[in-house]
């Protein structure tokens, strides 16, 4: 006689709640709506940089010769569209690129319109704002002309600093950017989108009143009696409904009680929702504290010369839109 072994699926509470760094931008805008939550969340961090061309000449040259993903993005390019940073250049910095590209194309044997293609798309990353005229001629006296824009803007705009190659930034007096900050100010985000995807969903589900999650289990009394046997998405929506409770030592008592009431329901499923909400607690726990290594790694750049400015303490520039 045979015997057949059913071996119950693994489940990874990492997979359901990792996402990529740009999922950092829609949980922002959701939890900016949440102000009696600002202090459970915490803020993540935006900053306003210069660029200087030498970098995105760098990236464009990767995107074209060297990237084997076609869906693989720059450091810079993914820290941009998580709304860490928000980049700025002056319009020297296109013509600049404009003008190199023929040149490294034909140095390199690549692609000329693949790369001016790549730059089309590079380009909409960036926002072009003037510097002060009186700034850049003071600076134009320094070591190297060249920079005197990149240096005037990022102190017209009250950026933190020029993200460049070029160690004559902070020779003219700017706060040069290394491309290893920007590194580390990527990986910050993708750890912060995991951390904040956790605690969202638990918000989310939490907010459901207990009435409504019962109508739930109402709609699918048969799977109650054998609820470990149902499928994940309901098993996350115990989890998710609870996470909150255990995240935020604040929630309400009748949301405590009525998740506690909801969970002492579900017979042989509790020690699977418990263990899933404290390994998803953990979870969030650990790329919080991760997102602070690589942060604290970043602001020692940042804050050089007390140049860090957070994008929400100054005034917008005045960008000037892309033709």
């Amino acid at each position: 006689m045979n015997t057949q072994v059913i071996e119950k699926r693994s489940f990874n509470i990492a997979d359901v709640f990792t996402v990529r760094s740009d999922k950092l931008k829609e949980l922002r805008a959701v939890i900016q709506t949440w102000k009696e939550s600002s202090a459970f969340f915490g803020g993540a961090v935006q900053f306003r940089l210069v660029v200087d061309s030498n970098v995105v000449l760098g990236d464009i040259l990767w995107l074209v010769a060297a990237r084997t993903n076609e869906a693989a993005k720059t450091h810079l390019m993914e820290t941009i569209e998580a709304e860490t940073i928000d980049v700025y250049a002056p319009p020297s910095l296109f013509e600049e690129v404009d003008e190199k590209i023929p040149l490294i194309a034909a140095k390199m044997g690549l692609d000329i319109n693949l790369m001016y293609l790549q730059w089309e798309i590079y380009k909409t990353k960036l926002k072009i704002a003037e510097p002060d005229s009186e700034m850049v001629r003071v600076l134009k006296n320094g070591v190297d002309p060249d920079d005197a824009e990149f240096v005037a803007l990022a102190q017209t705009i009250a950026a933190a600093g020029v993200i460049s190659k070029d160690s004559h930034i902070g020779l003219m007096g700017g706060n040069q950017i290394s491309v290893a900050c920007i590194t580390h100010l990527r990986n910050y985000s993708r750890d912060t989108a995991i951390e904040f995807n956790i605690k969202v969903n638990g918000v989310l589900i939490a907010n459901v009143t207990v009435a409504a999650m019962r109508s739930l289990f109402a709609g699918i009394r048969a799977l109650i009696d054998g609820i470990a046997k149902a499928p994940d998405w309901v098993k996350i929506a115990l989890l998710a409904g609870a996470l909150f409770v255990a995240l935020h030592p604040g929630a309400r008592a009748s949301v405590v009680r009525g998740l506690k009431a909801l969970l002492q329901g579900i017979g042989e499923a509790t020690p699977f929702v418990i263990a899933q909400i404290a390994e998803a607690a953990t979870l969030a726990e650990k790329h919080k504290s991760e997102a602070k290594v690589h942060l604290d790694k970043a602001m020692s750049e940042l804050t050089r010369n007390d140049a860090t400015k957070k994008v929400s303490q100054t005034k917008t520039p005045r960008v000037i839109t892309q033709d």
